[in-house]
């Protein structure tokens, strides 16, 4: 495939992961997969230089979306795990279900295992600080986290101490959270409640096998959520621009919880690379309007059926809901409301659809969900080479993948800063 053609710029970070090419600079050195962060050491009263691997966080509100290079391969590592909770079962029979305990927190399941449960809970939707002070947010992510690890194969096989982890974090945070002044307090305070705290983390596997995981967030960088999905298209592997004659470039984010457009002005100098000028804001509601919708229309049907948000949202991606203790398609029964919550969805969008000025980048959960209707009103509207559908593999965590990008962009600064110039990674300055 063109990736130019197809509105993928061939050298971005997002071409290469699309065409699952090694992830490497120009110069052919290896992307760093560690910084040294500055921690102050309780036991020598001084501050030391400490090693810690990076790691992007989307905190989604429909899922929690990681990426992270691979221990020892040229490749990104994603994980999406639908953000779900509930307190652990006992199994008496039959298989068993992975399990979490986080310091002293209840044994709990999350995922797609918390979702066949009775007791399924719903995590708080809404903004970071609405979110991280629900202490079950906590341990989701850092259940995430070392979900994330094993993915990406940080994982000592027949282990049951897997050691300390002490990772660098870029932090998905919404769009209207961060301005020029920087981010909000309550914003920066929640976020710090995860930081320089051990969470040790007990996980039970299917088998009943247990391994120890100790993490601790030594530093946490937030960026706007879908800056990064940007900065995945517009950077490459090794931190530079690419070159491209778009000036006005705007992401369409169609998110589970929210609708969020991100516009990017690149300035093109004479010499020199392009200065960016990023504005965001809050169209709406994401596909949740449209899974209560479908809930309530499912209920009026099927009295007995109760589903919580999250169970709401995976009715939608899967097309099924358990009826009667069966696996039942009810795609038929809530078709009709996703097509009307969808032309509401979606003309908040039309303005951007009709003006001509604008490259228009979708992406997001929603983006994969809608991709049939989407298509059809972007198509009616705009000319093919004026927008992008990010391909269905990667829309999803796009997020988390170019918040891997600036994760990298923000440890060069502090090394830069701290004239220790050992990462190999040429920054994106804007």
């Amino acid at each position: 495939m063109n990736m130019m053609l197809s509105g993928i710029p061939a050298e971005s970070f997002l071409a290469h992961v699309c065409e699952r090419r090694p992830l490497l600079t120009t110069g052919g050195e290896a992307l760093p997969r560690q910084v040294s962060v500055p921690t102050w050491d309780e036991q020598r009263g001084e501050r030391v230089q400490f090693p810690a691997t990076l790691v992007s966080i989307d905190n989604g509100n429909d899922a929690f979306k990681g990426a992270m290079l691979h221990a020892k391969e040229a490749r990104v590592c994603t994980r999406r795990i639908i953000t779900a909770y509930s307190p652990a079962r006992t199994i008496r029979a039959g298989e068993g279900m992975t399990t979490w305990q986080v310091n002293d927190s209840e044994a709990f399941q999350i995922g797609t295992d918390a979702l066949f449960t009775p007791q399924t809970e719903s995590l708080p939707i809404g903004g970071t600080v609405e979110r991280l002070t629900d202490p079950r947010l906590r341990h989701f992510l850092c259940a995430c986290l070392v979900e994330l690890l094993i993915t990406a194969g940080f994982v000592l096989p027949h282990e049951a101490y897997q050691g300390e982890h002490t990772l660098y974090a870029s932090f998905g945070i919404p769009n209207e959270e961060l301005d020029l002044r920087g981010i909000e307090e309550a914003t920066q305070q929640a976020i710090r409640s995860l930081l320089h705290v051990p969470w040790t983390v007990r996980r039970t596997d299917e088998q009943g096998h247990v391994t120890i995981w100790v993490l601790r967030l030594l530093e946490i960088v937030p960026y706007p959520q879908s800056f990064a999905s940007f900065a995945a298209w517009y950077y490459t592997p090794g931190g530079t621009p690419v070159v491209t004659d778009i000036e006005q470039h705007v992401t369409l984010d169609i998110g589970g919880g929210q609708l969020h457009k991100c516009s990017v002005t690149l300035l093109h100098q004479p010499n020199g690379r392009p200065k960016l000028r990023m504005s965001a804001s809050l169209l709406g509601d994401g596909t949740i309007a449209i899974a209560r919708a479908a809930r309530d229309t499912l209920r009026t049907r099927f009295p007995g059926i109760h589903l919580s948000d999250t169970e709401a949202q995976q009715m939608l991606t899967s097309g099924c809901v358990t009826i009667e203790g069966r696996r039942t398609d009810i795609r038929e029964v809530i078709s009709g409301v996703i097509a009307t919550r969808a032309r509401n969805l979606f003309t908040q969008m039309l303005p951007l659809l009709q003006e001509g000025q604008t490259f228009l980048m979708f992406t997001g959960g929603g983006s994969i969900l809608l991709a049939g209707h989407l298509a059809e009103l972007v198509r009616a509207k705009r000319a093919p080479q004026s927008f992008l559908f990010v391909p269905r593999e990667s829309a999803s965590v796009l997020n988390a993948i170019g918040g891997y990008i600036l994760a990298q962009a923000a440890a060069q600064r502090e090394h830069t800063r701290s004239g220790n110039p050992s990462l190999a990674l040429r920054e994106p300055r804007e």
